[in-house]
C-alpha cells in the first residue's frame, strides 16, 4: 500500500468510524483474530461495529480491483451463521448511499420487481421503446443488487459495470446474458448522458426477455430459501412428484394449485368456503402453495435450471438444519445433564423426514442425498 493509499484509506476508515459511532453503534478497530466475536480464521476485519442485536463485520478496500469475491462470500457466508452480523465491503468506488452500509439501505422486493416488470413491458407492447428500455433498466440493476444479497456476494454497492462482472464472474449470469447486459450498459450510459440513440425493437426486446428470465429465476430460488424446514421438506416431496410428471398430470397439478391459492384469498377474506375444503386446507400452507404455484409456472428452459440449483440447494439446507438442530441439542443437554427423548411422532416433520438417511449410517449422507435427487428426477 503506498503512502497516498494508505492515506486515503486511513482516511475512510476513520470517517466510517466515526459515522457509526454518531448512530449509536459501538465501534472496534485493528481486532486480533483471536479477538473477535467468533472464529473466522485468519482474517482480520477492518471494523467491527455492534447495535443492539446488530453486528457487522467491515473490510474497507480503496479499489475495485484484485478483489478476490470468492474470498469475500466465503467469509459473507461463515458471518451470516451467526444471528444478527453480516459482512459489508466498503470501497471509494460504492454507490452513493444516504445512509450508513448495512444500517437502513432496503432494495426493492422482489414482488416489487416484478410489478415494474410489468409495467415496463406494457410500455414495450405500446412501442415507446425508449422508455420501456430505461425503465428495465433500472430493474435490471435492482434486481442485480438484490441478488448479491440473496447469495450472499458483498458486492451490492459496486458500481453496476462491477456489479454485472462479477456477477459473471461466479456463475450468476450466461455469457450470453453477459454480453448483452454489457451492450445494453453501453447505451443506457449514452442515454444518461443526454446523446441521442436509436435503439431498435428487437434490442429492447431481447433485452425484455432477459429481464423477464432472471427475475423469473432469482425471485423463485429466493421463495424457496424463505421456505420452513417444515415447508421445504413439504415442497421437495411436491417437486419431485411435478418434474418427473406426465405433461397432463402437471396440468391437473397446477390446476389444483391454482384452486388451493384461490381458496386461500377467500379464507384471508374472511369468506366462507366449503367446509370440506376448508379442513384439507391450511391457511399457513399459503406460503408453499404460492412457491409451488411459481415453480410450476416456469419456463421449460428455467424449470431445468430451477432443478439444477435445487438438487444442490435442498441437500445444504439439509445440512445446516442438522447442524442447528445439533446445536440446540447441545445447549439443552448442558442445561438438563441428560439427553431428552421424543417420540417419532412429536418430533418436527422435517426431522421425521430424515430419519431413515439417518438410520442409513452411510459415511456421507450429503452424496448419498445427491444421488437419491438425481434417481428421484431422472
Amino acid at each position: 500500500m503506498t503512502n497516498n493509499t494508505k492515506i486515503i484509506y486511513e482516511e475512510k476508515l476513520k470517517s466510517l468510524a466515526e459515522k457509526y459511532e454518531s448512530q449509536g453503534f459501538h465501534v472496534l478497530t485493528g481486532l486480533k483474530t483471536d479477538e473477535l466475536p467468533f472464529d473466522l480464521g485468519n482474517y482480520q476485519p477492518d471494523l467491527i461495529v455492534t447495535k443492539n442485536n446488530l453486528g457487522f463485520v467491515i473490510e474497507i478496500r480503496t479499489s475495485l480491483s484484485r478483489i478476490s469475491v470468492e474470498r469475500l462470500q466465503a467469509l459473507a457466508e461463515e458471518v451470516s451463521k451467526y444471528p444478527g452480523w453480516r459482512f459489508l465491503l466498503v470501497t471509494l468506488e460504492d454507490i452513493e448511499g444516504k445512509s450508513l452500509p448495512g444500517t437502513s439501505e432496503k432494495l426493492i422486493l422482489w414482488q416489487e420487481l416484478t410489478d415494474q416488470f410489468v409495467q415496463a413491458h406494457k410500455l414495450l407492447e405500446n412501442d415507446e421503446v425508449e422508455p420501456a428500455f430505461l425503465f428495465l433498466w433500472s430493474i435490471f440493476e435492482g434486481a442485480l443488487r438484490k441478488r448479491a444479497i440473496d447469495v450472499l456476494i458483498p458486492i451490492e454497492r459496486f458500481p453496476v459495470i462491477g456489479l454485472i462482472r462479477h456477477l459473471y464472474s461466479l456463475g450468476e449470469l450466461s455469457i450470453s446474458q453477459f454480453d448483452l447486459a454489457q451492450a445494453c450498459l453501453e447505451v443506457n450510459n449514452r442515454l444518461a448522458h443526454g446523446y441521442i440513440e436509436n435503439i431498435n425493437l428487437p434490442f429492447v426486446h431481447n433485452f425484455d426477455n432477459l429481464v423477464r428470465e432472471l427475475l423469473t429465476g432469482w425471485k423463485v430460488e429466493f421463495d424457496v430459501s424463505q421456505l420452513s424446514s417444515e415447508g421445504l421438506a413439504a415442497f421437495h416431496t411436491w417437486f419431485a412428484e411435478f418434474y418427473t410428471a406426465s405433461l397432463d398430470k402437471q396440468l391437473a397439478l397446477m390446476t389444483d394449485l391454482i384452486n388451493k391459492s384461490l381458496l386461500l384469498g377467500l379464507e384471508s377474506n374472511g369468506n366462507l368456503i366449503n367446509e370440506k375444503l376448508k379442513k384439507e386446507l391450511n391457511v399457513n400452507d399459503e406460503q408453499v402453495i404460492n412457491v409451488e404455484l411459481e415453480v410450476s409456472q416456469l419456463s421449460p428452459q428455467n424449470l431445468a435450471a430451477f432443478r439444477i440449483w435445487f438438487a444442490e440447494f435442498y441437500p445444504a439446507a439439509w445440512d445446516k438444519q442438522i447442524e442447528k438442530d445439533v446445536t440446540q441439542q447441545e445447549t439443552l443437554l448442558s442445561i438438563t445433564g441428560s439427553p431428552t427423548l421424543e417420540p417419532l411422532t412429536d418430533l418436527d416433520p422435517w426431522i421425521q423426514s430424515l430419519i431413515g438417511v439417518i438410520q442409513l449410517g452411510e459415511e456421507n449422507t450429503t452424496e448419498n442425498y445427491v444421488d437419491y435427487l438425481e434417481e428421484k428426477y431422472g
